[in-house]
């Protein structure tokens, strides 16, 4: 990445999103038909009930709660990449994060379907959600079924404010863009200007956008562990053989991840040399994403073995037969052909020529895809299908509406990834950016007097446009060295440096989010207990007051309400409240320019020309 430049990153990413061609169309067509009659397939079902489904007594969650899960699965890469990678500083990530982030939400879009379609009766929905009402019918937080509600609605929003934030800085790129080639009747123009929300890359803005999205990724990390131990808990907390495990959150945890990241291979590979990406998305980061993959495929291999040791160790002769019924009964081929497509297939990464070749690394994801939903199916359907009483054995069998309906959730994830890759920035160039202006870098020292960041408003002020952050953060220094207290700055990317250049003091936007997670987790806890106590009703066993479950709906609110006061911190602050950019803004300095704009007097404009030339700046513009 270090041989391309600014503007060509810009270009790459940008030129992606123009007008597509007629197999775009058709592809799109293909996914909507697809859709569609996975759709008619639904309303069949709903008109005529859920007996048209393969369901039965005892099978009654089948091949829609394997959706279900699958699909939420998939969406875990997505924040494990985004958040987890982020934290830790992996710069691989960066080429790969914005598609994963926006197979996220597409993902959880497909997954949030599957209870409304498995619910039959889908009017009824609302059931669930608390609120208080004159029949109170208020929902019960004991149960793993409310838990879900919450984590993968709060999955959901994190995920999604997550991603938009990420974008603002580059679709205020495309926003200068379309200005620029199309002029300001142009609908995209219209649509990143809006979307943009007045993006300007004012140093201010970057102060308090790099906090923010720091802890939007730090919110975002324990979701890739809560919600699918969530998802898990929905059979670990029956006592059904095979489903009562406590390795099932561990378990369920890694499998979303090795699935998830099968499908990043499955859709970047195609997709990079679809749209001509193939200078930002190089083989290394394939590599890493394969060599993840290895290291998954290792903990999903030591789950299967451990499953099976527990069921011999505990000596509990209902899960032993259970065990020996799956291994080498009716379901056989579905356990062996889990352990081929998620271990052993996946392990052939281990050797550098399987996977730095492309078709390879396609094919091994998309084996892991089908073994992955497999092994969902599996899990599920054969606990129900083989409990503890033999006379109540019952096989399954899905119909032609529940697959339709299964293909059609596939035409409606590909459907909306098809749009997001000609409607939005699908590589994050602003973060490779940033990786660029790293390495120009020098350590400079702090200045010796406090600066206040923004143009002030009504004097006079000196421009400087500089070709790169080193010359803008020697401009700056000697600025404020100077005794030049009100600065402002302009960049495509967030330059940490600056701040502490500048001695600028921590953002707010901490304790903002702090607030907004205390209060978080106070009405999680508030909203269980109020809705246990309006019936009082002993469930389970457990008192009404049950404090242990209502950790889950605790935390939830903690990160879901820290998510929402940490946006609102950064709207607030950053002043992403307007449609216009701020004064002194140029097109160039969203692609590959830096500027700096000095308040001063009517007669420092001289010597503040003077002070800045060792800095070699491209431009110097006087604005009374």
């Amino acid at each position: 990445m270090a041989e391309l430049k600014y503007g060509e990153i810009n270009d790459d990413v940008l030129s992606a999103m123009q007008k597509p061609g007629i197999p775009y169309f058709f592809a799109l067509a293909f996914l909507a038909v697809t859709l569609g009659w996975g759709a008619l397939c639904w309303l069949y079902q709903t008109q005529y009930g859920m007996g048209v489904t393969g369901l039965n007594r005892p099978v009654g969650w089948a091949v829609y709660i394997t959706n279900f899960v699958f699909w939420v699965g998939i969406a875990h890469s997505g924040t494990l990449i985004s958040a987890i990678l982020y934290l830790l500083r992996a710069d691989w990530r960066n080429a790969v994060s914005r598609s994963s982030e926006a197979m996220t939400i597409f993902a959880i879009m497909t997954a949030g379907l599957f209870p409304l379609i498995h619910l039959g009766r889908l009017w009824a929905f609302y059931y669930i959600i608390p609120y208080p009402s004159q029949r109170t019918i208020w929902p019960n937080f004991v149960s793993p079924l409310v838990w879900d509600v919450c984590a993968v609605g709060t999955y959901f929003t994190v995920s999604l404010i997550f991603w938009l934030v990420g974008l603002i800085p580059d679709l205020a790129a495309a926003r200068d863009l379309y200005l620029e080639k199309y002029g300001p009747e142009s609908f995209r123009y219209k649509l990143y200007r809006v979307m943009s929300v007045g993006w300007s890359g004012a140093g201010s803005q970057w102060h308090h956008y790099g906090r923010s999205y720091l802890f939007f990724a730090a919110l975002a990390t324990p979701l890739v562990v809560s919600v699918h131990s969530v998802v898990s808990w929905d059979f670990a907390m029956s006592l059904l053989p095979g489903w009562h495990s406590a390795i099932f959150p561990p378990y369920f945890v890694a499998g979303a991840i090795h699935s998830g990241l099968a499908m990043v291979l499955t859709l970047l590979i195609p997709m990079r040399k679809l749209l001509h990406l193939e200078r930002l998305i190089q083989m290394k980061h394939f590599e890493a994403l394969a060599k993840t993959t290895i290291l998954t495929a290792s903990i999903v291999g030591y789950a299967y073995v451990m499953e099976a040791f527990i069921d011999w160790y505990s000596g509990d002769k209902f899960d032993w037969q259970l065990f020996l019924w799956r291994t080498f009964g009716t379901p056989a081929w579905m356990y062996w052909l889990c352990i081929v497509c998620n271990v052993l297939i996946p392990l052939l990464f281990c050797f550098k020529k399987m996977r730095t070749n492309l078709a390879t690394l396609f094919v091994i994801s998309l084996f892991i895809n089908l073994g992955m939903w497999f092994e969902r199916l599996f899990i599920i359907y054969s606990s129900l299908a083989h409990d503890f009483l033999p006379h109540n054995w019952e096989p399954y069998h899905p119909t032609w509406v529940e697959i339709s309906i299964t293909v059609g959730s596939f035409g409606f994830f590909f459907f909306w990834f098809f749009g997001f890759t000609k409607l939005l920035p699908t590589v994050p160039l602003t973060e490779l950016k940033e990786k660029i202006a790293e390495e120009e870098l020098e350590p400079v020292q702090s200045c010796r007097t406090s600066v206040h960041m923004g143009s002030g408003s009504g004097r006079p002020n000196v421009l400087a446009v500089f070709a790169s952050p080193a010359r803008l953060l020697e401009g700056a220094k000697r600025a404020c060295d100077a005794g030049f207290q009100v600065i402002e700055t302009y960049s495509p990317v967030k330059i940490e440096k600056l701040n502490e250049v500048l001695a600028q003091p921590k953002s707010p936007v901490r304790i903002i989010t702090l607030m907004g997670a205390l209060a978080g987790l106070a009405g999680g806890f508030w909203l269980a207990g109020g809705t246990a106590l309006v019936q009082s009703l002993i469930v389970g066993g457990k008192p009404p007051l049950a404090y242990i479950p209502f950790c889950v709906v605790g935390f939830e609110g903690t990160i879901l309400l820290g998510s929402l006061a940490n946006l609102g911190a950064l709207i607030f602050y950053s002043r992403l409240t307007r449609l216009s950019t701020a004064p002194y803004y140029d097109s160039r300095f969203s692609r590959d320019k830096f500027a700096l704009v000095v308040t001063c007097e009517a007669n420092d404009f001289d010597r503040l020309k003077e002070l800045l030339d060792p800095a070699d700046p491209e431009e110097i513009h006087v604005h009374h």
